[in-house]
């Protein structure tokens, strides 16, 4: 045999066996079944380190303040899956104020579910927690759900698989007999691992998931007014006719006074009584003050940096819901057929984007592969 010949044999036994040493390490890196992995964690360890995981809650555009009599304001309520298994979860809020005293009678929760999901795309009223709802840690428990037998209805119930998100818009108001003051919205959620049938749920809460914000007093723009109009115009007009006869005459005469006054003053009737020019600029100050309260209603909201609660709000003690598998399936169903729907208009999350780019690198690593088989081809011949 030649030296050249033997020298490109021995070139291609080490590409080969380069070749399949690289394999075996990509193998082992991605976890190949068969290859054993130190730094990888046992399938157990990894199923019990899940059942510890909980679902993500957070409240977002929590108002800075609601007026008591006033119009309701809109935010959101997320639950989000960072877990690697299903969670079903009963979506609930917790209102309470620094004083202890909010009844459910105070306040309206209505709710509005993502389209494609079971009564989605309307606004419901919100109902009080079974089992203790109102009155629960000096609180109000209100379920984002109807209510059946007792218990949560079927379809209160969502389904959360991983990597998944599901936002619920909210808007509440607050009767005109709502104690005023400091209070506050926490996120709770009753949560059950769906991968384990042993698990029967648990309540899900945390103050500092919450948002705090101010009840301030509504209504007061009707009792300035009436107390004020009458009682200063009525009673300069009398006196004026007697005595300050000399003064309106002063005034008359002293041209650069009769322009400056009439200028701030808009109703040009009441110019001749310089005494009714006072009271009738007060009137005006306190109607843009009524309006001073209800303006903060549609400006006052805080997206990015909510309000703290400076109170404690602790889990609800109210008896937990039954959740049965049937009703887990059920919730599952439900679920699947909203993505469906979602995958069928093009909305949805952020799941085809990777999936996109998933493919794209499948695509890649398929070419390098026939690119290295070429070369090793070509080296061969």
């Amino acid at each position: 045999m030649s030296i050249r010949r033997s020298l490109a044999l021995a070139g291609v036994a080490a590409l080969t066996s380069s070749l399949v040493l690289t394999g075996a390490q990509g193998a082992m890196a991605v976890g190949a079944p068969g290859t054993p992995s130190a730094a990888a964690p046992s399938a157990a360890a990894q199923a019990e380190q899940a059942k510890h995981q909980s679902l993500d809650l957070s409240v977002r555009g929590v108002p800075d303040t609601f007026v008591a009599g006033g119009p309701a304001r809109v935010f959101s309520y997320r639950i989000q899956n960072s877990a690697k298994n299903d969670f079903v979860a009963f979506p609930l809020l917790k209102f309470k104020n620094k004083a202890g005293t909010l009844k459910a009678k105070d306040l309206k929760v209505e709710y509005q579910l993502p389209a494609g999901l079971p009564g989605g795309g309307t606004w419901k009223t919100g109902s009080i927690a079974p089992g203790g709802g109102d009155g629960d840690d000096s609180a109000v428990l209100i379920l984002l759900g109807g209510v059946s037998d007792g218990g949560p209805a079927d379809d209160a119930l969502l389904f959360v698989a991983p990597g998944k998100r599901i936002d619920i818009d909210v808007r509440v108001s607050f009767t005109k007999d709502t104690p005023l003051g400091k209070a506050g919205v926490v996120p709770v959620a009753f949560e059950a691992n769906a991968d384990d049938e042993s698990d029967n749920g648990h309540f899900s809460c945390d103050g500092i998931k919450g948002a705090g914000f101010t009840i301030k007093a509504g209504g007061g723009s009707g009792k300035p007014t009436p107390t004020a109009t009458p009682t200063k115009t009525g009673k300069p007009s009398p006196t004026a006719t007697a005595s300050p006869t000399t003064t309106a005459t002063a005034t008359a005469t002293s041209t650069p006074t009769t322009p400056t006054t009439p200028v701030p003053t808009t109703p040009a009737p009441t110019t001749p009584a310089t005494g009714t020019a006072s009271p009738s600029a007060s009137p005006t100050g306190s109607g843009s003050g009524s309006g001073e309260t209800t303006t903060p209603a549609p400006s006052g909201g805080s997206t990015d940096a909510q309000q703290p609660i400076d109170f404690p709000v602790d889990v609800p003690k109210v008896a937990p819901p039954k959740i049965t598998p049937a009703v887990v399936t059920k919730a599952k169903t439900a679920a699947s057929d909203a993505d469906k729907s979602l995958a069928t208009t093009g909305g949805g999350d952020d799941t085809t984007a990777i999936a996109a780019a998933g493919g794209a690198v499948l695509v890649a690593g398929v070419g390098t592969l026939v690119v290295l088989r070429r070369r090793k081809a070509g080296q061969q011949g």
